[in-house]
């Protein structure tokens, strides 16, 4: 499985049904090859400077891919787009843990099943810069220091703690 840069003509000749993100105003294009009998599909996004991230489920049959306020997976036994999401904010990380895979915007975090159904969706307190794994729950950082620890077999914040060092104003 690899990414690779493609031009916009590239693009258009993907058929419809394979570009798995897709913008009207895209200003970067890229092929994902999911090799032999998948083949190729298409991503099309707006920033000069954000690149696509991709992360294999745990049970490694699907593929979640994500860049700039899109998010879509694609189940490797068929090659069939499960999730295609649009993002009201940006996308800051996706990251596999257990069997769900977490998703973290500026604003909010998502946990996925297996099959892409939502499991849990929740507003941040404060704008999400990461997310840790630390045993089995996910850590999230807040950009004024703040982590907030979330179960994800259960869907449920556990505690909100301040940082030693909080930024100064």
């Amino acid at each position: 499985m690899q990414i690779l840069a493609i031009t916009e003509v590239d693009f258009y000749k993907i058929d419809r049904c394979r570009r798995v993100i897709s913008h009207d105003c895209a200003q970067k294009f890229a092929a994902i090859d999911l090799g032999v009998p998948l083949g190729c599909y298409g991503l099309s996004w707006r920033s000069d400077i954000l690149e696509p991230i991709i992360v294999r489920s745990p049970d490694r049959l699907t593929v979640w891919i994500g860049v700039d306020q899109q998010l879509a997976a694609i189940s490797l036994d068929e090659g069939r787009i499960i999730v295609a999401l649009p993002l009201t904010d940006y996308l800051v990380q996706i990251v596999a843990i257990a069997d769900v895979i977490a998703v973290l915007t500026q604003e909010k975090v998502l946990l996925f099943n297996p099959g892409g159904s939502i499991r849990f969706s929740d507003d941040l307190p404060d704008q999400g810069i990461g997310m840790t794994v630390e045993g089995e729950n996910l850590v999230i950082q807040m950009l004024e220091g703040e982590s907030l620890t979330l179960n994800p077999m259960r869907g449920y914040f556990q505690s909100m703690a301040a940082s030693m060092t909080r930024r100064s104003p």
